[in-house]
């Protein structure tokens, strides 16, 4: 199960979701507007470790 790093949301269905691949890990977002604001700090959120599921091999 994954995490919005933003803002902390349990993210259901993470076929659905919006998702960004930061430094090899996959993170998921509920909406676009909490993608734009990882895009914009992303280590300020990536340090918060919500849950991103880490994908290597993909």
């Amino acid at each position: 199960m994954a995490h919005d790093p933003v803002c902390g949301m349990e993210i259901k269905d993470i076929s659905k979701a919006e998702k960004l691949e930061y430094k090899g890990i996959t993170y998921y977002f509920c909406t676009s507007l909490c993608k734009i604001q990882f895009e914009e700090d992303p280590e300020k959120y990536a340090k918060k470790n919500y849950g991103g599921e880490h994908r290597h091999h993909q």
